[in-house]
């Protein structure tokens, strides 16, 4: 079953948390996603068919970050984040024309961002995601 926030999981019946990314829409048996839940003992196809119908609204091979929590049943919850920093600056960045991202790019990858990390101001999010592009040595223009 998918949660869309972390209030509805009561965190003192998890078992186990696993982490992965799984791209949209492609959810399958085999390699990544079958070796790693069945190591802990979850239902594999399940899995699959519910992470498939819950990413029906993301474009069709895009990697979302997934949290899956385990119970002691060997039932589970799976949490779906939004894409990594890195990976939606690259993106940004092939697509822009002339090989910089403004101001305005980074603005709307914080607020892509900021569904995950409400917790955090806006301001932070933007700091740190212009920090990454940095890192990633991709330029930033004021326009």
């Amino acid at each position: 079953m998918q949660i869309k926030n972390f209030n509805q999981l009561d965190l003192k019946k998890v078992v186990r948390q696993v982490s992965l990314i799984v791209p949209a829409q492609t959810a399958k048996l085999g390699p990544p996603v079958g070796p790693i839940l069945g190591q802990v003992k979850i239902k594999v196809k399940d899995f699959c068919t519910l992470f498939n119908d819950a990413t029906q609204k993301h474009k069709l091979g895009l990697p979302l970050p997934v949290i899956v929590f385990v119970f002691k049943n060997e039932s589970f919850n799976f949490y779906i984040k939004t894409p990594t920093v890195s990976f939606l600056l690259k993106n940004a960045f092939q697509r822009s024309e002339n090989k910089h991202l403004t101001y305005l790019d980074i603005y709307k990858i914080a607020l892509i961002k900021y569904m995950d990390l409400n917790y955090l101001p806006l301001p932070a999010i933007f700091k740190n995601i212009l920090l990454k592009a940095k890192l990633l040595k991709i330029k930033i223009s004021k326009v």
